[in-house]
């Protein structure tokens, strides 16, 4: 944990010197957030995911036209750690988010070469988020939208492992 914090505090640093490495400040925030889960301290897990989130939002906010990945995927640790303190509207929300966000890079990709590695990782992306949608409405008492995305992340998951047996 203690790398973990010492790695933002010098993100933060760096940050505050040279502005373009905000994103190193996210993602080591995002990974923060996934240790404090982790140690089971859910309330400061949640604290460091908002602060990725709205980093990565302002940086997609200032150039609309860079890839908003990184995004998807704080939003996607967002959305656990919403469901880890019982907010489980705001989960769905930003889960939901991060689905949408992935689907449209995914389709996005569409005229993409069989096996091409962006499609590989737009099909597991999406596939991640899609979990953590079927948790949230689990948690949201929704079964059968669960299944759902639950069935929908398990064919991208064939997808993929049909996109890399073809690409070797």
């Amino acid at each position: 944990m203690s790398a973990s914090e010492e790695a933002v505090a010098e993100c933060r640093r760096l940050a505050a010197v040279d502005p373009s490495t905000e994103p190193n400040l996210a993602l080591a925030l995002t990974r923060l957030s996934n240790r404090l889960s982790a140690a089971l301290s859910p309330r400061k897990a949640l604290v460091v995911a908002e602060e990725a989130v709205r980093i990565y939002q302002r940086l997609a906010d200032m150039h609309p036209d860079l890839d908003d990945s990184a995004l998807a995927r704080a939003l996607n640790v967002l959305a656990l750690r919403l469901v880890e303190v019982g907010r489980r509207d705001k989960a769905l929300f930003e889960s939901q988010r991060s689905v949408s966000m992935r689907r449209m890079r995914v389709d996005a990709l569409g005229d993409a070469p069989e096996g091409d590695q962006g499609q590989v990782d737009a099909h597991t992306d999406l596939a991640d988020s899609l979990e953590t949608l079927a948790h949230c409405w689990r948690e949201y008492g929704n079964e059968q939208d669960a299944r759902h995305a639950a069935r929908e992340a398990d064919g991208l998951r064939a997808r993929v492992r049909e996109l890399r047996s073809d690409h070797f």
